[in-house]
């Protein structure tokens, strides 16, 4: 990492549940333009350090500066409206409206977008996304990979400095899994930071530049992802599966 100021960063940021360390104070950064991939096994603390990001989750000691401010008092409404965007492993869409209107609600609210420049928006991101044939359909009655893509195109649809991407591969075909690299690299060439957590690691290999492991809410490994891969103490972590396949 170079000395350049950090679009986000985390200073000795810890939480606790009872007796489960989700966070051990972590100390990262992120650059603009940045896509970086976090693995890490299931309990490692990856969802709940986007949630301390986004501010669905207050640390028990730390900072979370963005733009080299706190946003530690701030709500995610907030947050969002700063440029901070989130997905979920579980997607969080309004069923009872249209893909096209989950994103101009996303646009509206969360980018702050006028009218015009929101349908304009909303409808780039449907093509991005390949939601274009869905968009009047109800989010209630798309399929789970549907359901994904919408959860990525509301992120996009709110107009983020930095996306946090929290397992969107999962469950997609070997073209489909180019697509979303190929979503991924538009969004890095607008100065957006990409930060991705991925069980799917070798969707991270094709997409980011730096890889950060984590384990028990520690910082097990960072830098180059052939390297961080090849560590063996990031293999054993991931207890013995070969993270490489």
């Amino acid at each position: 990492m170079t000395a350049e100021a950090a679009l986000l960063e985390l200073a000795g940021v810890s939480k606790r549940f009872g007796r489960i360390t989700v966070a051990d104070s972590l100390s990262l950064r992120f650059q603009a333009g940045e896509t970086v991939g976090i693995v890490g096994p299931n309990g490692a603390g990856k969802s709940s350090l986007f949630a301390m990001i986004a501010g669905d989750l207050k640390p028990d000691a730390g900072d979370v500066r963005f733009d080299g401010r706190s946003v530690l008092r701030l709500d995610p409404a907030t947050r969002c409206r700063m440029g901070i965007a989130r997905t979920y492993q579980v997607p969080r869409p309004f069923e009872n409206m249209t893909v096209f209107e989950n994103l101009l609600v996303a646009a509206y609210r969360g980018g702050q977008l006028s009218r015009l420049q929101g349908y304009t928006v909303a409808a780039r991101i449907l093509e991005e996304t390949g939601l274009s044939e869905d968009a009047n359909r109800p989010a209630g009655r798309l399929g789970l990979l549907q359901r994904k893509r919408l959860e990525l195109a509301r992120g996009l649809a709110t107009q983020p400095r930095i996306l946090l991407l929290d397992e969107v591969a999962g469950g997609l075909t070997d073209p489909e899994m180019a697509a979303l690299v190929e979503i991924v690299e538009q969004v890095r060439q607008r100065s957006v930071a990409v930060v991705w957590v991925e069980h799917v690691v070798h969707a991270l290999t094709r997409a980011v530049s730096r890889i950060i492991c984590l384990a028990g809410g520690r910082l097990i490994a960072e830098g180059d992802p052939q390297e961080v891969l090849a560590n063996p103490e990031v293999k054993e972590v991931y207890l013995g599966v070969d993270i490489g396949a």
